[in-house]
């Protein structure tokens, strides 16, 4: 059995299992191994799975603790991380963009069902933490979902799925769809690294991956 078939064999059975952080890993692993040797349709029909993976590590955030600001808070990723084991949190100011990626960092390789965004709340408006630099402003949260932990509440998930899906339409349209399949799946995987879950990013990547087929390898 191919490297790559029995990578995503063992990815779908952890699927199967919900256990959807190792199922993500695994389809990455996959996904690398299948663009190293331009394997682009088998590259195009791996990212169905991982966005699978990846919405349902979304879902279950946002269906945790989510805290929208944090002025209040004297800046610990542990202990953040251990009031929001599960969750969603919007870092404010007088944190950075920093403080965020390094809570997103920790939170990855802990393996906790965690999101992160950065917001200036000055005009509410959300920004990649990696990937292409891009802002969007966004709808103001409901005062009564700010600076506080929030056990399952639908309103303030809701509002951090939205901001998240906001600041990935703002990274793809980064994207020149013009260029040639190589250089637009170089930007569409980079557009990913700012919101992984982004359905339509994942959309947009397989069909220059299957357009890749017939241009040659990277």
């Amino acid at each position: 059995m191919p490297e790559t078939d029995a990578i995503m064999e063992a990815a779908s059975e952890q699927l199967a299992l919900m256990n959807y952080l190792d199922a993500e890993t695994k389809c990455l692993e996959a996904l690398s191994i299948a663009r190293h040797n331009g394997q682009w349709d088998y590259y195009s029909r791996i990212l169905m799975p991982l966005l699978e993976c990846r919405r349902q590590r979304r879902m279950i955030a946002a269906e945790g603790t989510v805290r929208i600001g944090t002025n209040d808070l004297e800046f610990n990723a542990d202990e953040w991380l251990s009031r929001c084991p599960t969750g969603c949190v919007v870092v404010t100011a007088p944190h950075t963009p920093a403080d965020a990626l390094e809570l997103r960092s920790i939170a990855r390789q802990s393996t906790n069902y965690v999101e992160v965004l950065f917001a200036d709340r000055s005009s509410w408006s959300v920004q990649s933490l990696a990937g292409p630099s891009v802002s969007c402003k966004v709808a103001a949260p409901t005062a009564n979902t700010t600076d506080q932990w929030l056990e399952q509440s639908t309103t303030a998930g809701d509002w951090f799925i939205d901001a998240m899906e906001a600041l990935g339409d703002a990274a793809l349209a980064t994207v020149d769809h013009n260029a040639d399949p190589i250089a637009q799946i170089e930007s569409l995987e980079h557009c990913l690294e700012t919101v992984t879950d982004h359905e339509i990013i994942h959309q947009r990547l397989a069909d220059a991956a299957r357009a890749a087929r017939f241009v040659g390898n990277a």
